[in-house]
């Protein structure tokens, strides 16, 4: 159970400094492999009168759009 806990802590201290890194760059930044780093952000009223922040990082692939049917 500690080792995941160790696991869980260096997981949300890599995704704060990668929030606040993309933060630094300007907003969305592209990956030499064609993937895209951004930011997502969220507040949320998990107890009434008392607000909390989210920040995420989404890494995706630029794809194409299938065409319409």
């Amino acid at each position: 159970m500690r080792e995941i806990e160790l696991l869980v802590e260096a997981y949300l201290t890599a995704e704060r400094d990668l929030v606040a890194a993309v933060d630094a760059s300007g907003g969305a930044v592209p990956l030499l492999d064609g993937r895209i780093v951004s930011v997502g952000r969220a507040s949320l009223e998990t107890i009434p009168g008392w607000r909390r922040k989210r920040a995420w990082v989404t890494i995706r692939r630029n794809a194409p759009m299938p065409p319409r049917r």
